[in-house]
């Protein structure tokens, strides 16, 4: 039994809490009707050139949060090395995280929800994940997803984190992480191809594209993530874990979409807060290897027209991951 040492874990806790200290007044300067944005048509509720405001709750807003919880550095907590944690060590890890079909009616973000926007683009989210050994049991997580151009989009993501077990009392371990992320997704979300080859005005080109458009979703986030593992003793390659987060997202997007009436260089963005939580099994399949999966969840409020009321529609999905230590 390793006993809990509160010196080696103070720096851990203070990161920590100073995460929470700053999600808290992103998830209280957006209440739900705030920062509203309204018009009539396409081409009346924004001027080609501004940049606007959202409430978090606005069906833009739940867009760019919906994308960014997609992305979370969060769950698919590796098992404690056989011979502990050390400084230099050195994993690798891929990760394949499953992006759920959109319905029309979840589409239907654009124009404060009246337009539908292209984004069943890819069905699933795959990144590397590094993780290296850090003194007194520090490990810092990098991870981003290939740079290539693949089901439509350019991904220009970084994930970053630091990780440090804070209770270790065989068979139990509690495990702190916290996380980021900076860097945008590129794609023509608001005029396909599909799109832009009917007509201006058509009921198949409401937004009267006349061309292919290349926006950009930036996805910024910091979170902070307490993990829970149990090895079973009488199957001790087998761990489930549980763990929950908070999460402070700050998203922007900004479009530039060649439309009938000139070149659309509209940005929203809009910022608050969400919660997380996964729960999952991990398999050590030799000292070296490791097979992880999990499933997602937080919930994600939104207001889908100004008569509708806010209502939850939440992410989830599953997650996996195989791992495998160096040194």
């Amino acid at each position: 039994m390793i006993r809990f040492q509160w010196k080696q874990a103070v720096p851990s806790l203070c990161i920590a809490g100073a995460v929470v200290l700053f999600a808290v007044p992103g998830m209280a300067q957006n209440p739900p009707g705030s920062g509203s944005v309204m018009g009539t048509g396409p081409t009346s509720i924004y001027n080609f050139h501004s940049n606007y405001h959202l409430g978090f709750d606005k069906p833009e807003a739940w867009g760019l949060k919906y994308f960014a919880s997609a992305s979370l550095l969060s769950g698919l907590q590796p098992p404690a090395p056989a011979e502990g944690y050390h400084a230099g060590s050195i994993s690798l890890g891929f990760e394949a995280d499953w992006l759920p079909h959109l319905t029309a009616g979840q589409r239907m973000i654009g124009f404060n929800g009246t337009t539908e926007e292209d984004l069943n683009k890819a069905p699933i989210f795959a990144r590397v994940v590094v993780r290296i050994g850090l003194p007194d049991k520090f490990t810092v997580v990098v991870a981003a997803p290939p740079p290539f151009h693949t089901f439509g989009l350019t991904s220009h993501l970084l994930e970053f984190g630091l990780e440090r077990p804070l209770i270790e009392r065989n068979p139990w371990m509690l495990s702190w992480r916290g996380y980021g992320q900076v860097g945008s997704v590129k794609g023509a979300f608001t005029c396909p191809a599909g799109v832009a080859a009917f007509a201006p005005g058509t009921p198949q080109n409401p937004t009267e594209c006349v061309g292919e458009s290349a926006d950009t979703a930036s996805l910024r986030y910091a979170g902070s993530e307490f993990q829970l593992a149990y090895k079973i003793p009488s199957m001790p390659k087998l761990i489930p874990h549980v763990a929950v987060g908070g999460n402070f997202i700050d998203g922007a997007f900004q479009v530039r979409a060649p439309v009938s009436d000139g070149f659309d260089e509209t940005r929203l963005w809009t910022r608050g807060g969400t919660f997380t939580a996964t729960g999952g099994l991990s398999y050590q399949v030799n000292p070296q290897m490791a097979l992880l999966v999990d499933a997602f969840y937080t919930p994600l409020w939104v207001q889908r027209s100004a008569t509708a009321p806010s209502m939850n529609d939440g992410l989830f999905n599953v997650r996996a991951m195989v791992n495998y230590t160096f040194r």
